[in-house]
């Protein structure tokens, strides 16, 4: 669910008002925004599970040393640090978002991180709906909370599929819509992001 926060129309105050962000621009200018936040973001609607859960959907992929693979709506790079783990120096990681400002962290995280195999992380910015990759090129993809977010779903799974190897496996990480605790904590969201002085 990509959000923003408008004031109210009904009261002098502001008081935050969740919306959807109805277009791709509207999305990227968003995850940019938040973009010196969102790994406390993610602490806060999975109450510190998000760690727990990235580590299983890289494990779902099958990655092993010396894959080529690709995480999809990277944000600031945690799949693809636990991935690189998995691929190893003789391996490739392609981290793809559409935020300049998300991949800019992500760098900014592995330039002060020392493990050798981080170095083998690329960071590309890209649509998750027109993949810049030949088809068949990965051994495994991921994407972690980013198909909520992406305008056509159809579309992206058309493409994720279209540069994946035959036989491989793609690992896809999202909050249910279902999930009451989800609901819960997103109305925490706006004072959250008060708090940090992101209220204009």
């Amino acid at each position: 669910m990509a959000m923003t926060f408008v004031p109210s129309s009904t009261s002098s105050t502001f008081r935050p008002t969740l919306i959807r962000c109805a277009s791709a621009n509207e999305r990227q200018a968003l995850f940019s925004r938040i973009a010196p936040v969102y790994d406390n973001l993610n602490d806060l609607l999975s109450l510190g599970q998000h760690r727990i859960w990235k580590r299983m959907a890289v494990s779902w992929t099958g990655a092993k040393m010396g894959d080529c693979v690709l995480d999809v709506c990277c944000g600031s790079g945690d799949l693809s640090f636990l991935l690189s783990d998995k691929v190893g120096s003789h391996g490739k990681v392609i981290g793809l978002d559409f935020s300049k400002d998300q991949l800019s962290f992500a760098l900014s995280r592995q330039q002060s991180l020392s493990k050798n195999c981080f170095m083998n992380i690329e960071w590309v910015e890209g649509d998750a709906l027109d993949l810049p990759f030949s088809d068949g090129w990965f051994d495994a993809i991921t994407m972690g909370y980013g198909l909520r977010n992406v305008v056509d779903k159809q579309k992206a799974m058309q493409e994720i599929f279209r540069v994946l190897k035959t036989g491989s496996t793609v690992s896809i990480l999202d909050f249910n819509k279902s999930n009451e605790l989800l609901t819960s904590a997103v109305t925490v969201i706006p004072t959250y992001l008060l708090m940090l002085g992101m209220d204009d």
